[in-house]
């Protein structure tokens, strides 16, 4: 009997993410859970694509040439069609897309030459039709939280009594504007989202209707669950064992139940220990280990000293178990505090997952309990003191930035076998390290870096506390004790007629968001102060923490503890009181007085680091591979010269610069950047640019952008 035929089948259809978004209305099922993506889920969504788009671009590429670039295969989704097209099973996926489409169009907007860019973008975000708008996954509950976002609004409110899913859709959606690879800003950018829309796919399993949906939700969610890698490594390992197989079970079993207990995925476990056990720059099919990690084992099973059945036991007794129980303490300290391993959590919350290969790195089965959270205490100091250090200079500190340069450390730590050598080599790489904290005298609170502003601000404000004696309120004042109840402060209020003094209205803005004219206050504090003049605002900071307090002049008359700290530091030339107004001059002192604080809270010999005798020569700033090229290059052939001036292009007001022997770009408040893309976004105070187009050289026959002097000299064959 005949049952419907074809039209009964399920179609699977290859889609760009261009194809299923653009001019399209997607509705939820009933069954479909809440949006729950956490912020590490979305930063291992964007390091798979930064990481498979940047391998293949190359400074100079057209942008017709990323119709030749590799495609991305980014799974699947089910949907079905009625009066619309339902959005059966792949939402979180679904969902981050949208919120990432939404991210770029913002960014892209902020380049004038990509305005048209921008605009081809809302035909994916939302549609028009019949009259009514509605963003592609048309979700009523999540309107006002998407429109806020699209116009990228900071003031937004979600309602007390929101659902789950629109209350993560805000936090994620916030979480890109800092998240979102340095890498990809700039130059790269239309690449990229020319790359996303026609080379990233997805495979849309189509329904032929709502039960049939049903059934392929189901059989994809509950039946027949596949042998993973963890399973097959297992099955590997036992299978050459020879004997004891049921305890070798047992403590496998054991090793996961621990693993997540400790809210440890049991599969990143394994794949960090590989790397940072295994892993050197010339170990073969290294990137394996990041999905068939099985596989990897089986094929370089010598290396592992996996050649007898004996040491197939050793592996999972004297490696496995005994690297899980010391990866569940660090594991552990990422989400709740752990004495003497803090910084663990601080990096954590910067979005540091790369941290955990180099504190595995730096176990050794035969040392105590003690002398492992000594050098964890190492390990995770130093990745805070670079942090910081780039945070302070606007470098770029997304866990796809940092992991070559913590690729790099991963044979040097694992070969330091005792505190001392691992004090010596973090001395030694401090000593070396590109940036130190004098971009704090230009550091401003922007648009992508409000949570850096915040994580300064509140290791300073507990620092100064400490000295005093006080407890320590580090977790409190970041967030990290369940809300938030800590906010940035303007001292200035948002009133230009009650700041003349500060010239225009622009460098009225730029001053007032200056980290020296920032403090952390409690939220319902903050909110209260807002619009209140400074003379009234500093008897209020008198009863804050002591960082906010350091402005009015009782707190200095009636607190020797605190006149104490600030001679012990030599800081009473920086920690002055303002009592009656706080003019710009009192900025640029406040400023000073940051930097000062963040050099001695980062003072590399009090985080345990043994310096070198003298200062070793700093590393030169590096440069990603796919950049192919530099300013450095231009001038290394005489295109360009040291000491020469730039400046911008474009409607916005325009800005100076000077092109230093080095490549980099110094910008007239002094601030000095590693690439001319993140200088022409804090010169003009933007999110994205190509440094390249935006800045232009005045020349002979008149001003020349940067990019046209790139291009002849990759025509002249200049640049090999």
């Amino acid at each position: 009997m005949h049952d419907g035929g074809d039209a009964q089948l399920v179609d699977g259809r290859g889609q760009t993410v261009k194809q299923l978004f653009k001019n399209a209305r997607y509705g939820l099922e009933y069954y479909q859970r809440e949006y729950t993506w956490t912020r590490r889920n979305m930063q291992e969504l964007l390091d798979d694509l930064t990481d498979r788009f940047l391998d293949q671009w190359k400074s100079g590429h057209e942008r017709d040439d990323v119709a030749f670039y590799r495609p991305y295969f980014l799974g699947s989704i089910v949907t079905y069609q009625s009066d619309r097209t339902y959005l059966v099973d792949g939402q979180q996926r679904f969902t981050s897309l949208l919120l990432l489409l939404t991210h770029l169009r913002g960014l892209l907007t902020a380049d004038e030459e990509l305005e048209d860019d921008a605009r081809d973008l809302d035909q994916l975000i939302r549609s028009r039709q019949y009259g009514t708008r509605a963003f592609t996954l048309d979700v009523p509950e999540r309107n006002d939280c998407m429109e806020a976002l699209l116009k990228g609004r900071t003031d937004f409110t979600v309602p007390a009594d929101a659902s789950l899913s629109v209350k993560n859709l805000w936090v994620r959606g916030s979480d890109l504007a800092e998240d979102f690879p340095a890498t990809l800003r700039g130059e790269p950018l239309p690449y990229f989202v020319d790359w996303l829309l026609n080379r990233v796919c997805l495979v849309d399993i189509r329904a032929h209707d709502r039960d049939n949906g049903w059934e392929i939700f189901e059989t994809m969610n509950d039946r027949g669950a596949r042998l993973t890698p963890l399973d097959l490594l297992k099955g590997f390992l036992l299978s050459h064992a020879g004997q004891n197989h049921a305890e070798l079970n047992e403590a496998w079993r054991d090793m996961l139940t621990r693993l997540t207990n400790a809210g440890a995925h049991p599969s990143d476990f394994i794949k960090t220990l590989l790397q940072a056990l295994y892993v050197g720059p010339d170990t073969p099919d290294r990137e394996k280990i990041d999905g068939s990690f099985h596989e990897w084992v089986r094929e370089h099973a010598t290396l592992l000293g996996l050649t007898r059945p004996d040491k197939f036991r050793w592996f999972i007794t004297d490696v496995l178990v005994p690297f899980a129980n010391r990866y569940s303490i660090i594991q552990r300290a990422t989400t709740e505090r752990i004495p003497g391993l803090e910084a663990v959590r601080y990096n954590a919350d910067n979005g540091l997952t790369g941290q955990l290969t180099l504190l595995t790195a730096v176990m050794r089965p035969d040392d105590d309990d003690s002398t492992f959270i000594t050098k964890a205490q190492l390990v995770a100091r130093f990745l805070d003191l670079l942090l910081a250090r780039r945070m302070a200079n606007s470098a770029p500190i997304q866990n796809v930035e940092l992991l070559p340069e913590i690729m790099r450390l991963v044979p040097s730590v694992r070969e330091a076998a005792t505190v001392e050598d691992l004090s010596k080599l973090f001395g030694r790489e401090a000593a070396e390290l590109v940036h130190d904290f004098s971009g704090i005298n230009t550091f401003k609170l922007r648009s992508d870096n409000r949570k850096q502003v915040r994580y300064l601000l509140a290791r300073m404000t507990a620092f100064v506390e400490g000295e005093n004696d006080n407890p320590d309120r580090t977790a409190e004042y970041l967030g990290l004790e369940g809300t938030r109840p800590h906010e940035i402060e303007h001292i200035w209020e948002n009133h230009y007629d009650r700041h003349k003094e500060a010239g225009s209205e622009e460098q009225f803005r730029n001053q007032r968001d200056q980290l020296g004219a920032l403090l952390l206050l409690p939220k319902s504090d903050n909110a209260s102060y807002q619009d209140t003049v400074y003379e009234k605002k500093v008897e209020y900071y008198q009863r804050q923490n002591l960082l906010a307090a350091l402005l009015h002049p009782v707190s200095h008359e009636r607190n020797p503890r605190l006149r104490r700290f600030i001679a012990g530091h030599d800081l009473s030339k920086l920690a002055k009181p303002y009592g009656d107004s706080f003019p710009p001059a009192a900025i640029k002192e406040r400023q000073r007085l940051y930097r000062r604080l963040c050099e001695l809270l980062w003072n590399p010999t009090d985080l345990g680091f043994a310096m070198p005798v003298g200062q070793t020569a700093k590393r030169t700033a590096s440069t990603r591979a796919h950049y192919g090229i530099t300013p450095v290059q231009l001038i290394a052939v005489g295109l360009l010269k040291p000491g020469t001036k730039i400046s911008t292009t474009g409607r916005r007001e325009q800005q100076h610069a000077v092109l230093l022997e080095d490549g980099r770009v110094q910008l007239e408040n002094g601030a000095i950047y590693d690439s001319l893309s993140t200088a022409g976004q804090m010169a003009l105070n933007i999110p994205s640019c190509n440094g390249w187009n935006i800045w232009q050289v005045q020349t002979e026959s008149g001003p020349e952008r940067l990019i046209k002097i790139r291009r002849r000299a990759l025509e002249r064959g200049l640049l090999g």
